[in-house]
Parts: structure tokens; C-alpha cells; sequence
């Protein structure tokens, strides 16, 4: 007699791999793996969502492993092939349960009866027990979406665990009945982490550092793209690098997410926000040169690609990248004409703000766009999770044990990377003595004493503490300390008498801050290199005058410069204990420095300077009413300009009073007086032409 020898599935080795490669989401695999063993029915609907590409369906494969680990039925339908009716939902959730071809040709088309039938067969083949019903692609769910919700789900046994998966999370009725939001628990997906990416292709085969790197930069944790990127990799036999890897990782990725966008109109709103770091109706419409209407920005905001912020509306970072990428091959002259038309709107916006600090957001996103391309690739790679904490007695012991921890275990870094603009690559070096030397000589008790604001702790999402800043403010009671302390006297000393007593304000009103140093445990790590320049950024134009100093180490002299700082000329200091000359580099904005350094930094993009008061603010209207503007001082009526423009007389009305009010006048004369006086800038260079 023959033994019986099982020989493994095909189906079994696939599902096998597909967990060897699953990484990342332990914090979603846990809230599941308690919700499977409560016995309360509070929160049973878990409501997973993310983009198009995020995993979702990978999680939830990895969900009935769980399932079937802890031996509760798994029952997973795709919403995509349920069909419009609650018929077909009966009838495709009863094909799950193992219910023949046959079997269900005989069954009544009677909604009731096979509701019925269902929940009796969802309670048997459970035996009593639990049981999780998943919904994937709930996108898709059409009308069902609310005879599901008031029929169905209502009916269903509480120790039924359901999974609800779809781009965009539960919203309108799920959300008003205060029982549904007890019920339901939000888990949103975001992208993978630099571990998790790490982990992915150790496993993929992708050991080299620099590989893994590169990786990080191109994908940004984005599954779908991570997974396109090293297939394409692998089949091609070439490095991450090569363009024909980034095109057909971006162009897949692409395509996936903007099946959601239905028409060319709210694409072109789409490509425009993938040009801005965060973006709202109103910055939009000034990009665009046109007005975007209310409802196509909601349209545009609704998507599971595009998320809210404090302050605007943000794309998901990497397709912010990917359709940027697709942008600048595409139409260059227009992709520079849309960053031009940012650096505008934000040059516009902070030189209205003197006397007032421009706010943290607002000085973040100047940098975004006047910053070098070094600066955007480590800064503003993606949003970054993590915050700075002062120094207190709380968390002193903390502090004093990083340190310990830097000094006994530094090593040499090198930071790698590729222009995402570009695909040019980078490198940089940084000797172990160069990444710790600010630590042995830093004072803690000194500094504390001197102005508890002064330390922070850098601490990544977790808590755990990833590095530390000292930022210096200059006021009455710091003064005397920089005038002294060795760090920083041939700078201070430098100055004379009365700028000493311009930067003696009150403590309160800070004069500007110096720098002392800002340092995280690995700067070759992309997301604590961003937490650093970040850190760095929020100081910038908060205060008249910003200072700084570091070892000679080329890599942070290359940001210093490409944030617009400017290297002191013959002020130099020793304390690094490396017998080198340091310099020291400044960023003065007080008074009418602030707009040298706007226009300095606008034309290092490749925008002239508007000479003219008026100049600016006509960049302020749109195209449609640049045209009006046009016609008016041709001394065309209302009327006439209506009949040339193809308009109705009430819209020209309509313009011509927005433009009295963008340009601050009140008739028409005046606006000719400002036409007349601007001043054009040779070869239609100005600002965002």
C-alpha cells in the first residue's frame, strides 16, 4: 500500500514568499491581532485606507494569516466584483462559503430571503465561534455602500470582525451616528519606513548600502513603487539609478493613482499640485494664473492621494515626485513656469509680512522652493514624524546617556543619494571625530543656566531620542556670553559697538539665534538627515540675524550656501581642537537686507528682481484679468472689452473690480498711472513670466 505523501501547493509555496516579503505594519498586524481576541464588539470594524499602491490588499492577505493562525474563518470579497445590487453581494458572499454553480442557480432572487440565508450561514460555518469578513477595493461599493450599512452589517453577529479597505476612509453616515464611530477603528496606511524598506530588499537580494539608498530616495516606502522599482531592477540587470528603472517605476505608479482622477480639467489642477509642497484654493488659482473653481478643488481634495495639513492640503509625496518627474520630461518650459509662479507667490507673501515673522510653514515651503537641489533632496523628501523637546531635569539623564552613547560608538558616515530632479548623484563624507566633536566640549549645566531654551532633543516617532540641537538666542542676557565663550567671540567681537547694542533686545524679542550645532546619530539615515534640516530650517528669517559655524566638513557648507547664507569674510576660530581655521557663515534679513537676500535668492532661480512696487502686485492677477488689464489701458469700456474677450459684461465688471482690489486702487486712472510706471524687465524675465 502506497503512503499517502502530501507534496506542498503551488498556492501554499506563493503565499509562503508573499509572507517572506510582507515588512513593515507591525503597529496594524497588532490593533488586528487584539481585535481578534476581544471579546468586546466595540471597534470590530477596522477601516483600513491608503492611496492606490500603499498595500492595503497585502495587508489584508497578511490579516488571514493571522486569522487562520488563531483558526477563525477569513472571508475576503472584493467590492469590484460584487455588482450593483444586494442580490449580487448575497450571491457572491455565498459563492465564498463554498456554495456551487449549481447551488446557487437554484436559489430565489429575493433579497430577504437570501439576507437571511447568509447570516445563517455565517453563523454555522463560524461553529459558534468568530469569524472576520473582509471588504477590499471598497472604493468600488457604489450604492451598496448604504444598504450594507442599514441592513446588513447591523444583522451580522457581534463576533463578527469586519475589515473595511478602500483609498479614502469611512465618511458621511459612518461618522454622524455617534454608534458606527464607536464601532469602527481608522487605520491609515502610510508609506514604509527606511527599515522596513531595508528589510524588503535584503530579501529581494539588494544588500549594498548605497543600492538601498537609492531605493529610499526614488520610492519614498511607497510599496507599489519599492516593488516596481527593484523588478525592474533585477530584470533589467541594472542599478536603481539607470532611467529607464525610474520611468517605468514612475509611470506604473502614476497610472495606478490617477485612474481617481476623472477628467483633464482636475488633471491639470493635479500636475499644479504636484509642483507645490502644500497647496490651497487660493495658491492654487495663482500658480494656474487662473481661478481654480470651488467645486473642482473639493473634487481635487478628495481624492486618497491628497491629504490635509495644518496648513493647506498636501500630495502624497511620492506622487508629488512621480507626476513632478513625468512633468519636467513632458513640458519643462511649463513644469519652470509653475515653480517660478511659487517662488512668486511666497516672494510676494514675505515681503508683505515686515514688520510681522513670516510663520514657521511659510518660511519651510520659501526654502522648498529658493533652496538648491542638495537642500530639497535632504529636506523635503517626505513628512517627517518627530519633534524637538527642551532639555529639563525630566530628561537629563537622557540626554547625558545619547551622548555617552555618540562618543563611545561614532563611525565614519558617507551620505548617498540622487537628485530626484535630476537623477544626479551625490556623495559626501564625514570623518566619526568631525560627527561627535561638538560633544566634547559641550557644557550641558553652561548652557542650561544660561537659557534653558537653548538644548533640545531630537526625538524620531517612537520617542527615542535620534539627536540634539543647541540654538543660541542673541538677546540682553545671551550677549555677554558669545561675546566671551571662545565658540563664538571672533564673530561677536567682530561687530561694532552699536550693532552690539542693535542685538541687545529684550529676552523676549529675540535679535536672531546662532547656531551651535545640530546633530543626529546617522546623517546618512534620509529621515533623520530631514529632522535635522528641518530643525535648521524653522530658524531661518524668524529673527533678523542668523549665525552658524561647523567643522570644515564640505557637506554642511554646501547647505549653508544653498540655504543663502553667506560665509563671513576674515572672521575665523579654532575650537574644534583641530588646529583648522573655521569659518562662520551668516544670514542677515533685518531692515532692507531681508529683501537682498528675496531677490538674491530668486534670481539664483533664474527670476529677475521687480523694480517696482506696482510691478508686484500686477503679479498678483490672473491671466484672464492681466488680459482685462490690457484692454483697459487701450482706453476699451467695459463693453468692448467683453465683445474682444468673448465675455458677458457683468464678468468683465466682476474682473475689473478684482483687479482694483488685488492692485490697491480704486478707479481707473490709477491704474494707469501704475501701468504706465512699470517697468519691464528685459526679455520678459520678471517674476513668473
Amino acid at each position: 500500500m502506497e503512503k499517502d505523501i502530501r507534496v506542498p501547493s503551488l498556492a501554499g509555496e506563493i503565499d509562503r514568499l508573499e509572507r517572506q516579503y510582507f515588512v513593515g505594519r507591525e503597529r496594524e498586524l497588532d490593533v488586528y491581532a487584539r481585535r481578534l481576541a476581544s471579546g468586546s464588539s466595540e471597534g470590530c470594524i477596522l477601516n483600513v485606507y491608503g492611496t492606490g499602491g500603499a498595500g492595503k490588499s497585502y495587508l489584508l492577505d497578511e490579516f488571514r494569516r493571522l486569522s487562520e493562525a488563531a483558526r477563525i474563518p477569513y472571508l475576503l470579497l472584493d467590492c469590484r466584483a460584487l455588482g450593483p445590487e444586494s442580490v449580487g453581494f448575497c450571491r457572491q458572499l455565498l459563492r465564498s462559503l463554498g456554495y456551487s454553480p449549481e447551488r446557487l442557480n437554484a436559489l430565489t432572487q429575493d433579497v430577504h430571503s437570501l439576507t437571511e440565508l447568509v447570516l445563517d450561514e455565517l453563523r454555522d460555518s463560524a461553529g459558534g465561534g468568530k469569524r472576520v469578513l473582509a471588504l477590499d477595493t471598497f472604493e468600488e461599493i457604489g450604492e451598496l455602500e448604504g444598504w450594507l450599512r442599514e441592513e446588513f452589517l447591523p444583522r451580522l453577529s457581534r463576533d463578527v470582525r469586519i475589515v473595511i479597505s478602500g483609498r479614502t476612509p469611512l465618511q458621511g453616515p459612518w461618522l454622524a451616528s455617534p454608534a458606527w464611530r464607536q464601532l469602527i477603528v481608522r487605520m491609515p496606511l502610510e508609506e514604509l519606513d527606511y527599515r522596513a524598506v531595508k528589510q524588503y530588499l535584503s530579501r529581494s537580494g539588494i544588500e549594498r548600502e548605497e543600492l538601498v539608498r537609492q531605493a529610499w530616495s526614488r520610492t519614498r516606502g511607497h510599496p507599489l513603487t519599492l516593488s516596481l522599482f527593484v523588478s525592474t531592477t533585477l530584470a533589467q540587470s541594472v542599478l536603481p539609478a539607470h532611467a529607464a528603472v525610474i520611468d517605468n517605476a514612475f509611470a506604473q505608479t502614476v497610472s495606478v493613482w490617477l485612474k481617481e482622477v476623472p477628467n483633464a480639467a482636475v488633471r491639470e489642477a493635479v500636475e499644479a499640485a504636484a509642483v507645490l509642497r502644500r497647496f490651497n484654493q487660493e495658491l492654487l488659482s495663482f500658480v494656474l494664473e487662473k481661478p481654480v473653481p470651488t467645486e473642482q478643488f473639493l473634487q481635487l481634495t478628495g481624492f486618497s492621494f491628497v491629504r490635509k495639513t495644518d496648513n493647506g492640503w498636501v500630495l502624497h509625496d511620492m506622487l508629488r515626485d512621480a507626476i513632478g518627474y513625468e512633468l519636467r520630461q513632458r513640458a519643462p518650459n511649463y513644469y519652470d513656469r509653475l515653480w517660478k509662479r511659487c517662488v512668486t507667490f511666497y516672494y510676494l507673501a514675505l515681503k508683505k509680512k515686515p514688520p510681522a515673522i513670516p510663520s514657521a510653514w511659510e518660511r519651510s515651503d520659501w526654502v522648498y522652493y529658493i533652496g538648491d537641489r542638495l537642500v530639497r533632496t535632504l529636506f523635503y523628501q517626505q513628512f517627517v514624524s518627530g519633534f524637538a523637546e527642551a532639555l529639563s531635569p525630566a530628561n537629563w539623564t537622557e540626554a547625558e546617556q545619547y551622548i555617552a552613547a555618540r562618543l563611545a560608538s561614532a563611525r565614519d558616515v558617507r551620505i548617498n543619494g540622487h537628485n530626484p530632479e535630476s537623477g544626479e548623484p551625490f556623495e559626501y563624507f564625514m570623518e566619526a571625530s568631525d560627527c561627535i566633536n561638538i560633544y566634547r566640549h559641550l557644557n550641558l549645566h553652561e548652557l542650561y543656566r544660561l537659557d534653558p531654551s537653548i538644548v533640545k532633543l531630537l526625538r524620531d516617532a517612537r520617542g527615542c531620542i535620534c539627536g540634539m540641537a543647541g540654538v543660541l538666542p542673541i538677546h540682553e542676557r545671551t550677549l555677554d556670553y558669545l561675546l566671551t565663550h571662545p565658540l563664538f567671540s571672533a564673530y561677536f567681537s567682530s561687530l561694532s559697538k552699536p550693532e552690539l547694542e542693535r542685538l541687545r533686545t529684550p529676552r523676549e524679542q529675540a535679535a536672531g539665534y546662532f547656531v551651535m550645532f545640530i546633530e543626529v546619530s546617522d546623517y546618512s539615515d534620509p529621515t533623520l538627515c530631514h529632522m535635522a534640516g528641518l530643525t535648521f530650517i524653522q530658524y531661518m528669517l524668524s529673527a533678523g540675524l542668523m549665525v552658524t559655524t561647523s567643522p570644515a566638513i564640505p557637506f554642511f557648507h554646501a547647505i549653508f550656501r544653498g540655504l543663502g547664507f553667506e560665509r563671513v569674510k576674515e572672521i575665523v576660530h579654532f575650537e574644534y581642537g583641530d588646529g583648522k581655521p573655521t569659518p562662520y557663515f551668516a544670514l542677515d534679513t533685518r531692515g532692507s537686507r531681508l529683501q537682498d537676500y528675496l531677490n538674491r535668492m530668486i534670481a539664483a532661480v533664474g527670476i529677475s528682481q521687480a523694480r517696482h512696487d506696482g510691478e508686484d502686485r500686477f503679479e498678483l492677477l490672473s491671466k484672464r484679468e492681466r488680459e482685462v488689464v490690457d484692454l483697459m489701458v487701450q482706453d476699451c469700456s467695459n463693453l468692448e472689452i467683453a465683445q474682444k474677450l468673448f465675455l458677458s459684461e457683468a464678468t468683465v465688471k466682476r474682473h475689473v473690480t478684482n483687479i482694483y482690489g488685488k492692485l490697491q486702487i480704486k478707479k481707473r486712472t490709477q491704474l494707469l498711472n501704475l501701468h504706465a510706471g512699470r517697468r519691464s524687465p528685459p526679455n520678459g524675465a520678471g517674476l513668473g513670466r
